[in-house]
């Protein structure tokens, strides 16, 4: 078994990668050699404002793999590339770190998985892990242990709730097209479609789902930028005013595309509120909802089945736990962490570090993470044609 640290290179410096590579420098299990992304701009001034002057930079993945031989690699590229980023990767023999979705498309998740597959050295499959880092987080991880434990009984139903005030900054992003993250329904809902089919631990069957875009439609009293508005000193949702409301501001070159897009006429195809109903093996029903127009943050869980029901908020500081026969309620105590999405963000790169190291197997593998892109195509299609939409219509042939 190897010890000491890990060669690792981050591909994608947006806000998920320019996160993921500060972590990494600051973590003593790491050895961050080398950057890469498109855009030579936006790397060196990044480097420069994170005095990173010792890590390489590259503007393709095989003149980083080449240049740098890291021993793994991170892929925070926007969605769609994911595939194409870490199949090479695999195929020089480094490990790898996908950034959720998979990817956003059923061919590109099975080109993943089979690439995954072939390199394989582990008995659970590859080198490649997925970070789906609600899993990691408190609450979902308490309650995952109390419906493994019989908690609720069998699992009849499930509820998944996100009202996400940061979220309406995607129509400022790239996450509002399609091209790019596979829409609302791929680039966020895989976190809750995981969530959902990790709990029901039964295959999903069938989406049935609705979306609407009502309140971020076009505006013809405002511009497409938000510096040229008349109201920008006082719209709730002009670009100063969300990013720092919401701390989503991202470190930027001056040469940078302008980041303040209107939230109402920005072109995107995508929705701002949709719910989408889930049936699974054995009769367990799942619903999830999700709005970015709320105005506050929070996810909620609830887990009901034939002996009691779970109740948990990604803010609380406990889950509810209803018991039925005789009927009684406890309080269960969550270990509050901090970081991002719930705590989940802290274990991410320890647990990889784990799995190259052969002391542990992958977070979450390419096969099982793909399902949550399924269901995310499956609610889009049934959103778009209006009716239900069996998995087997999106998967691909060799998809259990």
């Amino acid at each position: 078994m190897q010890d000491g640290k890990v060669r690792v290179a981050v591909v994608g410096i947006g806000g998920r990668g320019s996160w993921a590579a500060r972590q990494l420098a600051q973590d003593d299990r790491y050895d961050l050699v080398a950057l890469c992304d498109l855009d030579a701009g936006k790397l060196a001034h990044f480097q420069q404002q994170e005095g990173l002057e010792q890590v390489a930079l590259a503007a393709s993945v095989e003149d980083m793999l080449r240049d740098a031989q890291p021993e793994a690699v991170v892929v925070t590229t926007h969605d769609a590339a994911h595939a194409a980023v870490a199949v090479p990767c695999l195929e020089a023999g480094a490990y790898v770190f996908v950034e959720k979705p998979l990817d956003v498309t059923a061919a590109a998740c099975e080109a993943l998985v089979a690439a995954d597959a072939a390199s394989g050295i582990h008995a659970a499959g590859g080198k490649t892990t997925v970070g789906m880092n609600l899993r990691l987080a408190p609450l979902y991880a308490t309650v995952k242990r109390l419906v493994a434990d019989g908690a609720v009984g069998r699992v009849l139903t499930i509820q998944a709730d996100e009202f996400y005030d940061g979220g309406r900054t995607y129509f400022r992003r790239w996450n509002r097209l399609r091209e790019f993250g596979g829409g609302l329904w791929i680039t966020k809902a895989c976190h809750d479609f995981d969530l959902l089919h990790w709990l029901a631990a039964r295959p999903p069957r069938s989406v049935h789902a609705m979306a609407r875009l009502t309140h971020y439609r076009p505006r013809a009293d405002a511009p497409l930028h938000c510096a040229d508005c008349e109201r920008k000193l006082t719209c709730p949702d002009a670009h100063v005013a969300v990013t720092v409301q919401s701390g989503i501001k991202h470190k930027l070159p001056p040469q940078a595309p302008r980041p303040d897009l209107c939230l109402y006429n920005s072109d995107k195809d995508t929705f701002d509120h949709g719910i989408a109903t889930v049936e699974f093996d054995d009769d367990i029903l799942a619903t999830y909802t999700c709005n970015v127009v709320a105005g506050f943050t929070d996810r909620r869980i609830r887990v009901s089945g034939t002996a009691g029901t779970i109740d948990g908020s990604l803010e609380g500081k406990t889950v509810l736990l209803r018991r039925r026969d005789p009927s009684s309620a406890e309080e269960v105590p969550l270990e509050v962490a901090g970081g991002g999405h719930g705590g989940g963000d802290r274990a991410l790169f320890a647990e990889f570090h784990e799995f190259i190291r052969g002391r542990r197997g992958p977070h979450v593998r390419p096969v099982e993470a793909m399902v949550a892109v399924l269901m995310g195509l499956a609610a889009r299609r049934s959103a778009d044609e209006g009716r239900p939409v069996a998995l087997a219509e999106v998967a691909p042939a060799a998809h259990p």
